[in-house]
């Protein structure tokens, strides 16, 4: 049985998912900086959250199962998310900063009606193309900027690769939270997430720890990434998703990179030089300009509603 939560409710839901989601970040670098590989964290953060999210639903005894119809769709989901966008995410990671990470992947909103034009032919406006040329500047000058510390171009790749992956996550995600609970589509993408990269697991890392023993206090960020940003997240972004849909929902995702901005600064010491900033502050902005058709929209539909009450009354 679906709860159906409060909008402010909802609103707080979405702020803590991608609060979760920043501090991953910072998470994933303190993993690799502790020598963890990246299908390591990976597989473990999975495996963590397989078991949350499966005790979860025995002690509130969701026991949905998913239609074979469906099958489909909750594969493609696991897929995109965690699969291809954690192999693009973390592996970037070893060649990107925590903050220029989280603003590549703060342009999901973004990427998202151009990727559904190229699929579905859905139409892209002004606002959409104009955002993505501020936004992608924006983008150019923080690759500059990375370039020069000593970054990759390898590493902005991969990103982006999390980022196509992240949009088909979304699009796919609103075909299933109508028919399921949110801890129930969680449940499976990662179960089936973390099957799908043990055999990778498996394969090129579980050797490595025969010889060189696991630093158990390392694995705490592994078990907070397991916990908090692939369990608790994921779980109110499906809520958040089911209330006010996925174009609403990810414009959430603007917080990203000013969460791991500040994070990273406390935390892993990131400098911040005045080309990163201004390139934030121009992702950021291209995002705003983006979504302006939206609230446009929202403004005139709204007007038209209310005009046409009062011609009702009148009548």
């Amino acid at each position: 049985m679906r709860k159906d939560f409060p909008l402010s409710i909802v609103y707080i839901f979405a702020t803590l998912a991608m609060f979760f989601w920043s501090i991953a970040f910072i998470w994933v670098q303190q993993s690799l900086e502790a020598g963890f590989r990246p299908l390591t964290i990976i597989f473990l953060r999975l495996l963590v959250a397989s078991i949350v999210l499966t005790v979860v639903t025995k002690l509130f005894r969701i026991k949905e199962k998913i239609a074979q119809e469906d099958r489909k769709w909750i594969f493609i989901l696991a897929f995109c998310e965690p699969f291809c966008y954690f192999l693009g995410e973390t592996f970037g990671m070893l060649f990107v900063t925590a903050t220029t990470a989280s603003v590549i992947v703060s342009t999901i909103p973004l990427i998202t009606p151009i990727f559904a034009w190229f699929l579905i032919h859905e139409k892209v406006n002004i606002y959409e193309i104009i955002g993505l040329i501020i936004s992608f500047l924006g983008v150019l000058v923080l690759v500059v900027e990375d370039l020069n510390i000593g970054g990759k171009l390898i590493g902005f790749v991969l990103m982006f690769i999390a980022v196509i992956s992240g949009t088909g996550y979304g699009i796919t995600l609103k075909k299933l939270t109508d028919n399921y609970t949110a801890l129930t589509i969680t449940k499976f993408q990662t179960i089936i997430g973390m099957l799908l990269f043990m055999p990778l697991f498996l394969i090129f890392d579980l050797k490595q720890y025969f010889s060189e023993p696991i630093n158990l206090y390392s694995l705490k960020h592994i078990i907070l990434l397991g916990l908090f940003p692939s369990s608790i997240s994921f779980t109110f972004l499906a809520i958040v998703v089911r209330k006010i849909g996925v174009v609403r929902a990810n414009v959430f995702s603007y917080l990203i990179p000013v969460f791991t901005a500040i994070l990273a600064y406390y935390i892993l010491g990131e400098k911040f030089s005045e080309s990163k900033i201004i390139a934030i502050l121009i992702v950021i902005f291209g995002l705003i300009i983006s979504q302006l058709h939206k609230f446009e929209f929202s403004r005139r539909y709204k007007q038209f509603q209310s005009k046409r009450l009062e011609g009702s009354i009148k009548k």
